[in-house]
């Protein structure tokens, strides 16, 4: 073989040794992405996703917009009474169970925290009635053995004005007054000087409350009765 056709094969073997690095390069980089994007337990997007990009690009959305925000009830006695694995189970639970509830293709679920027990539903566009949509979500938790208090702020304003941006701090406010009242309840975040609205389930009582207007309180779960999903053993 001539000295020009080993030249010929090492700028070869060389191009090709660039492309497969700058291959896996990119297949690594993707990968970190994906990471970043998404909760390591339950598969919903992240915490950290929310506050740097989906967060931002819902309040630029120019569509209405609602924020749920929940926090599992029951889940430190599940934890000390079965152990932490039994605890993820049960957050792998509520993820699963929000993740159907929601309307897909437009709402978007988060895990807020990677050590926490609290999500936050992005709900995109027109809700109608807000108090059959708190106590849905709540619906489709219970029927999975989960307890749940839940805020929901929601604004029909598109322009990125206060009362846009506050929708997180005004949902975590009415969920934290929900779980004073015991959890398993809603509460619906209101503005300054509102009245309760009315809805079709306003006939089952409207307890108004300092963060909100209390909905549905439903019935509570004792964690060592809770029915979780488990695994299936033979898959």
């Amino acid at each position: 073989m001539s000295g020009s056709d080993l030249a010929v094969a090492a700028v070869a073997l060389a191009c090709f040794y660039s492309l497969w690095w700058c291959l896996s390069l990119a297949r690594r980089l993707r990968r970190i992405e994906r990471t970043s994007k998404l909760d390591p337990l339950t598969g919903l997007g992240s915490g950290d996703w929310l506050h740097t990009e989906r967060w931002p690009a819902a309040l630029r959305s120019g569509r209405p917009l609602g924020v749920a925000y929940l926090d599992l009830d029951h889940l430190k006695l599940t934890n000390d009474k079965l152990g932490h694995a039994v605890g993820d189970q049960y957050i792998c639970t509520a993820a699963d169970a929000l993740r159907q509830a929601v309307r897909r293709g437009v709402d978007e679920v988060f895990r807020c925290h990677q050590a926490g027990d609290e999500f936050l539903v992005l709900l995109h566009g027109p809700l109608g009635d807000l108090n059959r949509c708190a106590i849905s979500l709540l619906q489709r938790l219970s029927e999975r053995g989960v307890s749940a208090s839940l805020g929901l702020a929601y604004s029909t304003t598109t322009e990125f004005v206060p009362a846009r941006a506050e929708l997180r701090e005004r949902a975590e406010a009415a969920c934290r007054e929900a779980k004073k009242q015991g959890g398993g309840c809603a509460v619906l975040a209101r503005h300054s000087g509102e009245h309760p609205p009315q809805t079709q389930d306003s006939a089952t009582g409207v307890i108004e409350t300092p963060a909100g207007f209390l909905f549905g309180q439903a019935q509570r779960l004792d964690a060592s009765q809770v029915p979780l999903d488990r695994p299936n053993q033979n898959a």
